[in-house]
């Protein structure tokens, strides 16, 4: 799993949007249908690589049709058009404005898998127009936008869904509960990581030039500033812009805290610090390439590290999750997990200074589990979630929680020192300066609608 090489649009019209579907707002779509028992009618908004790896579980399913799509790469557009072709028999209208299919009253849902800068503005419009969204992480591009998705999802009633799908697989789902349960004795340390080595070249330096014809790069841009088109600023590379997302501190870091959160039953820490830069690869990107954050929450420390310039791997895994108790340790990525048990030790220091006694005995059993994918059933519950009306297992409230660990990661990187965290209010405590940080000014024309 190399996480540089993984792969994965106001227009001043939420209000109208809002107001021409204002009598629809209390009713899910899936239920306006008249034939949703059988068939749930969706449209996908970002059909790049990413976006083709969701569809892997969405086509498959059959009572789904995809009947839309909206990318603003015609060639993105036309080849999934073509693979639902294949193994649906229908042709799904596609565009490069997603807006057209939020009027449409046949749809009940959408997919949103476009970069980073581009989940709030759809998401927010699409629940505005009455469709149930599922959305990729990371929840929006900074700690505003997130807020605005919860709102507009809670007046709505519409479901909104996250792709943190780690949430659906069984391994991980019991790895918490071991967590929770006590087995690890008190968890104080909690290591969340990401090491490979790409240096020096990393993705190297390429020339600004013209956007492909086949490409509305404009609308690509959408809220973010304008910026000459660039190869390693577009497809697939965007993450390694502050302009588009957040590095790897929200590309992959928002997985592996969202596991943490729910181990820890925390919805974000008290504070957090952070060090790092661009020290290893010669390359233009703008987010950092080494990091370390420090999260301080009630009785526990997380740390997230990054680093692009050397591969070591952490106990054999080059990503992961370790937790920390005082009876073992439980190590946990995606290929499974492992529970560790702990010995107590007498110190040569103590037991000279106050002589030999007995020393605690652990019971904790060893115990391992091969990891299970969840996307499939994090779809599942996504599509079951469209129909019972209940909150889904990633809902966008939680996501967003997690989602904000990782802006306060970048948060305190930018500002260099540590920050305090009121998680009430989602603000950071006496420091003007860091808080706006938590928002930005969408470009004109590309502002999200007032909830």
């Amino acid at each position: 799993m190399k996480s540089e090489s993984i792969t994965r649009r106001s227009f001043g019209e939420g209000a109208m949007i809002a107001a021409a579907t204002g009598a629809l707002l209390g009713a899910p779509a899936a239920a306006r249908a008249g034939s949703a028992a059988e068939r749930v009618r969706l449209g996908i908004i970002g059909a790049g690589s990413r976006g083709n790896q969701l569809l892997d579980s969405f086509l498959p399913i059959p009572e789904v049709d995809l009947v839309a799509i909206a990318d603003v790469d015609d060639h993105h557009a036309g080849e999934t058009a073509d693979r639902v072709k294949k193994a649906k028999g229908n042709t799904p209208t596609t565009a490069r404005d997603y807006r057209a299919m939020l009027d449409r009253k046949d749809l009940d849902g959408v997919i949103i898998a476009t970069p980073d800068h581009w989940h709030a503005l759809p998401a927010i419009q699409a629940v505005l127009a009455g469709k149930d969204v599922y959305v990729e992480k990371p929840v929006g591009h900074n700690v505003a936008e997130g807020q605005a998705m919860v709102r507009a999802a809670r007046k709505t009633n519409q479901i909104m869904a996250v792709g943190t799908q780690q949430r659906s697989s069984t391994h991980f789902q019991k790895a918490v509960e071991i967590v929770q349960s006590g087995k690890l004795g008190k968890v104080f340390w909690v290591q969340t990581w990401n090491f490979e080595n790409i240096s020096p070249v990393g993705m190297g330096k390429y020339p600004d030039g013209e956007a492909p014809s086949y490409v509305d790069y404009d609308r690509w841009l959408g809220p973010a500033p304008g910026h000459a088109f660039n190869p390693n600023r577009f497809h697939l590379l965007f993450r390694w812009y502050f302009d588009y997302a957040g590095g790897m501190m929200s590309d992959w870091g928002v997985h592996l805290n969202d596991i943490v959160l729910w181990a820890l039953n925390a919805k974000g820490p008290n504070s957090v610090y952070a060090s790092g830069g661009v020290r290893t690869t010669d390359d233009d990107r703008d987010t950092p390439d080494t990091l370390q954050v420090v999260y301080e929450f009630p009785g526990c420390t997380l740390t997230y590290s990054m680093r692009k310039g050397n591969g070591l791997r952490l106990n054999g895994h080059d990503y992961g999750i370790l937790f920390c108790g005082t009876d073992g340790s439980l190590m946990l990525d995606r290929s499974g997990f492992e529970v560790i048990p702990d010995t107590v030790v007498l110190p040569y220091g103590i037991k000279r200074a106050h002589g030999d006694h007995p020393i605690r005995k652990i019971g904790l059993k060893h115990e391992t589990a091969k990891g299970v994918d969840g996307q499939d059933a994090h779809v599942r519950n996504f599509l079951d979630c469209m129909k019972s009306r209940a909150r889904p297992t990633s809902d966008i409230e939680i996501a967003h929680r997690s989602t904000n660990t990782c802006h306060l990661g970048n948060i305190a990187y930018k500002i260099g020192r540590r920050l305090e965290w009121d998680l009430a209010s989602e603000t950071i405590k006496n420091d003007p300066e860091a808080n706006l940080l938590l928002r930005r000014e969408a470009r004109a024309g590309f502002e999200l609608p007032t909830v």
